[in-house]
């Protein structure tokens, strides 16, 4: 457990890490996740950029959700992390729900958002595709004797490609566990029954869309599209890899994501 995490003000109050000097780059969670899915992240880009993650409201060490959920709270929460570090302006990193998120980010908010990195997400100009379905599936296994660990047995088969190394099994299983099941019932209903809110052609920002070949909840063919949706967006897809794509392919991801940030850098001064 990690407990180098600080507080914004406010109400609620999130919790978030920044490690490093330099360029920002904001890194956002998914819906079985916390901002320790990006500890590979943290510490590589830590080294010479301002690495920021964070705990959505209602996850890891953030304040419960107050009252009842909003999906765009959850943007609000990574501009409050922003305002707290003053900045301003900043490249999003959001993998599955946090791809959702940082996409309802630049619908509200576009002159803080310099890039967009989408990965292994939904695009947010449709609705859920068997919504209804997706929510009884996910919220079924808290109905057992022990859902914390039905939970986990119950996605981690969806979760992980099939060459996912032991160690990453381990980490996906701790983060499930980890999960607070009272905030995960409000949640899922809100992300599956979300309509749509951004029109992906009108995004204006340079974007990288990832995907992994073997991603049971993100398929390929869903990247593929939403990368032809937006204009200039550049697209890659990992082999032998699932859903989660920093954690399983670790080093290839920051180096690609790495790539993308270099080359928005450069291309900055004469936008």
């Amino acid at each position: 457990m990690h407990q180098g995490y600080q507080l914004t003000s406010g109400s609620p109050r999130i919790a978030y890490e920044s490690h490093g000097q330099g360029a920002p780059v904001v890194f956002v969670h998914g819906v079985g996740g916390n901002l320790d899915n990006w500890r590979d992240q943290l510490e590589h880009f830590g080294r010479d950029h301002r690495a920021v993650a964070l705990d959505l409201r209602g996850y890891g060490h953030s304040d419960d959700i107050p009252g009842a959920l909003d999906f765009h709270d959850f943007a609000a929460d990574v501009l409050a992390v922003m305002d707290t570090l003053g900045l301003a302006r900043a490249p999003l990193v959001g993998l599955s729900m946090g791809g959702l998120v940082i996409q309802s980010v630049y619908a509200r908010a576009p002159e803080r958002v310099s890039a967009l990195v989408l990965a292994a997400c939904r695009p947010a100009d449709a609705p859920v595709a068997h919504g209804e379905q997706f929510a009884r599936d996910r919220l079924a296994p808290l109905e057992s004797e022990r859902p914390q660990q039905a939970l986990a047995d119950s996605l981690l088969p969806k979760l992980m490609g099939p060459a996912t190394a032991p160690d990453v099994v381990a980490r996906l299983r701790d983060s499930l566990l980890r999960l607070r099941l009272d905030q995960y019932r409000q949640i899922v209903p809100v992300r599956t029954q979300l309509p749509p809110y951004l029109a992906l052609a009108d995004i204006r920002v340079p974007t990288l869309v990832l995907g992994g070949r073997q991603d049971q909840l993100a398929p390929v063919e869903q990247m593929q599209a939403i990368a032809r949706a937006i204009a200039g967006s550049e697209l890659d897809i990992f082999e032998d890899c699932g859903h989660f794509l920093n954690i399983e392919q670790a080093p290839a991801f920051n180096a690609r994501l790495r790539a993308f940030l270099d080359a928005v850098a450069e291309r900055a001064p004469s936008a």
